[in-house]
């Protein structure tokens, strides 16, 4: 087959996954940055990309993509290798004309893949994969809920290396991603004098932009993980799903208020009503043994009209 057999069709194979993930890492970076603004609306694209089927099927496109630009990364490394044979050690210095990235995407590509085995530890390992196994992250003794994004941000990058690490993975993406981008055009064609020199402008800025936010992002999320804690941030969380404006889309109707398992985690709307719909609100109150059946610990200080009674 063309696209397997000849170095034109294996380049052009890499031209079209790389192209498809360099579309990806800019929605990511999009993606990201409504966490900066909307915590709450961040979730909520949590919760909608989370192991619903759509979601599961552009994951697993995902995973071909990335899968078959590293085959063909090898593929095409270990061909040229051969065409040079021996006279490839000869080579004391860089050829003139061409750049270093270009020399060293293996290398490059390896950094990354890298880079992104860590953030998928630290992050799809504990949202969407978590979801399909019906098994909750468990931090400090607390179940994480999957779609919780906002609290893995701030369980990830309250730790001292993983700042660092992102940092050197989106350092090396910037070179992998400014040289594939303008030298998949190339292998479509648009290699002339006029047009290449405009397409590794437009490449250049792109993955500096690109790259720049990711950055930019690291950086503030690493300085309010320092600057809050876990617990403060799961607080917030709750009450964020616990309230008639929270984006909640796993949401049920409680009597006249919206109530989900995360905001109730104790009792969540048992039948048609919920038990703990403004527990959340009242957690100062109602600290020991909030609303556990319906019945308040503290009913004289309670604000929660759900857990009147005697305990």
């Amino acid at each position: 087959m063309w696209l397997t057999c000849s170095s034109i069709g294996r380049k052009l194979v890499m031209a079209i996954t790389g192209a498809c993930l360099v579309l990806f890492v800019t929605f990511h970076c999009l993606m990201n940055g409504v966490a900066l603004f909307w915590p709450q609306g961040y979730n909520a694209v949590c919760e909608f990309l989370g192991a619903n089927w759509y979601a599961l099927v552009a994951t697993v496109g995902l995973a071909a993509l990335f899968i078959i630009h590293i085959i063909y990364a090898l593929w095409l490394t270990l061909q040229n290798r051969k065409a040079r044979g021996n006279d490839r050690y000869n080579v004391v210095k860089k050829p003139l004309g061409v750049e270093w990235s270009s020399q060293n995407m293996l290398v490059l590509g390896i950094v990354v893949l890298a880079f992104l085995a860590v953030h998928m530890i630290q992050f799809w390992a504990k949202m969407q994969l978590a979801e399909i196994l019906h098994c909750d992250y468990v931090h400090e003794g607390v179940e994480v809920p999957p779609a919780a994004g906002t609290l893995f941000i701030q369980i990830a990058f309250s730790q001292v290396w993983t700042p660092i690490v992102y940092i050197i993975g989106f350092i090396a993406l910037w070179f992998h991603m400014n040289h594939g981008f303008w030298s998949m055009f190339q292998t479509c064609g648009w290699d002339n004098d006029t047009w290449l020199p405009r397409l590794k402008k437009i490449a250049c800025w792109w993955t500096t932009i690109v790259v720049a936010l990711f950055i930019a992002e690291a950086v503030v999320f690493t300085v309010r993980a320092n600057n809050s804690d876990f617990e403060k941030e799961l607080i917030e969380y709750n009450q964020a799903k616990g309230s008639q404006f929270a984006l909640d889309t796993d949401a049920i109707e409680c009597g006249a208020k919206a109530c989900s398992e995360a905001a109730c985690p104790e009792a969540a709307c048992p039948q048609a009503e919920c038990t703990q719909a403004t527990c959340i609100e009242v957690a100062a109150e109602c600290a020991d043994g909030c609303c556990a059946d319906g019945v308040c610990a503290n009913p004289e200080t309670c604000a929660n009209p759900a857990c009147k009674g005697k305990n």
